[in-house]
């Protein structure tokens, strides 16, 4: 009988040359298409409004000059009053000593805080704090509107008593803007088309660009996004927009 050419051992040879061929393949392509060359959209910029409050939104204001005087801290307020302070994203920590405003944590207890500061402007106290606190307002001149601010805020978040605001001093654009930002929970797409023309109206091109593509918030609805930024006007440098990037 004639033993065939065909053993076992050939069969495994040509089975792991096979397996050996494929996964060759597959670690080429995986080497291939992980060193091409990212495609990366080239930068776009807007024009930008410069507003004279553009720093209570991401600049120092310890060191910030616009906000010690008393007629700025009032447009202020009015305007915070318009949008409504219980509207403000504050949470407070009774038992603790800290309470959280827009991500930035202070270690104080937010009501004992603000009664403490009442008390200690018409009746001086020891307190380091408060008596630098107060002093301080005194040197800049601005301490009557600041105990103004904080008695009517005492007023609005733990007596809730509606307090009325002052259209005269009030800052539609910086109304705007916080509106935009933190008067939704839920945004729609149409809600989505009237903040972009809030900003467009008001030459905030770059934040409206950011409101497009570059915000977690918006991110999800269906809008027509290309066209939309066809009616922004660019600019051939950056300028630091009100609306940031929050997708990076």
């Amino acid at each position: 009988m004639k033993i065939s050419e065909r053993t076992p051992g050939h069969s495994r040879d040509r089975c792991v040359t096979y397996l050996m061929i494929r996964f060759s393949i597959i670690i080429l392509f995986l080497i291939i298409f992980s060193c091409a060359p990212e495609t990366k959209k080239s930068p776009e910029y807007f024009i930008e409004t410069k507003t004279s409050f553009f720093d209570l939104r991401h600049g120092d204001l310890t060191k910030n000059q616009w906000i010690r005087s008393s007629e700025n801290l009032k447009v202020i307020h009015e305007s915070l009053k318009k949008f409504g302070y219980q509207n403000l994203e504050i949470d407070t920590f009774p038992n603790d000593n800290l309470f959280l405003i827009h991500g930035i944590y202070i270690k104080r207890n937010f009501k004992n805080l603000v009664d403490s500061l009442l008390i200690s402007y018409k009746n001086p106290v020891d307190e380091k704090y408060y008596k630098e606190f107060w002093e301080r307002r005194k040197k800049e001149k601005n301490d009557s509107i600041v105990y103004e601010i904080i008695a009517e805020i005492q007023a609005v978040l733990f007596k809730g008593k509606q307090i009325e605001y002052d259209q005269k001093f009030v800052n539609d654009t910086l109304v705007d803007l916080i509106n935009i930002e933190f008067g939704n929970d839920k945004i729609t797409a149409i809600q989505a088309m009237q903040d972009f023309e809030v900003l467009r109206n008001y030459g905030f091109h770059q934040s409206a660009y950011n409101m497009l593509y570059e915000r977690s918030e918006y991110s999800d609805l269906e809008l027509k996004r290309d066209q939309m930024k066809n009616q922004l006007t660019r600019s051939s440098e950056f300028i630091y927009p009100w609306l940031i990037d929050n997708e990076k």
